[in-house]
């Protein structure tokens, strides 16, 4: 598969050749369980609120029973009262952590590329020892390639890149990432991703299985 590929300046380049099948087969369903994992474990878990049994104060009835015309109440503390407790609401109870093992993230991840290349949402970048570090130049380099800024954008590299992490740092909506650290839901949380040839390599890299070593007796 062939995709577009862009300089740092934004002039296009000739474009990659890209061999798909090192990725193997998607996995729809895999890739929606790892989307859960990684969506669950980044909660913190400690948004809690009290109930009516847990604010404190005057336990006395509010008003009488009968005769008032309003409807029968106890404490006033009950959640349909200003200052009372709230009814179903949110519990400091930190779920254990969910876990995928090496061979599901491994799928999961070339899953995930699938998707992205599937929606055409894959482009290349090169050239970056020429990037000046104004985020002018990445506005415009970006609004030719992704459509910034009406997607979001995930910028691939394989390593860090002071000048190009300092173009884009400003730009609402852009993400910057080593190859080593990208999982599957950094890759379907973005519109488009933009990769560098070699940080591309290393995505590929992690996607196939290690091949293990044998130990000889020699």
């Amino acid at each position: 598969m062939k995709i577009n590929v862009y300089s740092i300046s934004g002039k296009p380049k000739d474009s990659w050749e890209l061999d798909l099948k090192v990725f193997g087969k998607r996995s729809p369903a895999l890739l929606a369980q790892a989307l859960r994992v990684y969506e669950s474990n980044s909660h913190q878990g400690t948004s809690s609120v009290k109930t009516r049994g847990e604010v404190n104060g005057s336990t006395k009835k509010i008003y009488r029973q009968k005769g008032t015309g309003n409807a029968r109440h106890g404490a006033k503390y009950a959640p349909v009262f200003v200052g009372g407790g709230i009814a179903h609401g949110p519990k400091s109870v930190r779920p254990e952590n969910l876990r995928l093992s090496k061979a599901m993230r491994r799928r999961s991840l070339a899953s995930a590329i699938l998707a992205k290349f599937d929606e055409k949402s894959v482009s290349g970048l090169t050239d970056l020892k020429k990037a000046t570090g104004k985020t002018s130049t990445a506005a415009t380099l970006l609004a030719t390639v992704a459509g910034h800024p009406k997607n979001k954008v995930l910028v691939i590299t394989k390593n860090a890149q002071p000048l190009l992490f300092r173009m884009v740092r400003s730009l609402q909506g852009v993400t910057i990432k080593r190859a080593s650290l990208i999982n599957a839901y950094d890759l379907i949380a973005n519109d488009h991703i933009v990769t560098t040839k070699s940080a591309y390599d290393s995505l590929v890299a992690r996607t196939q299985k290690p091949i293990s070593k044998e130990v000889s007796n020699d």
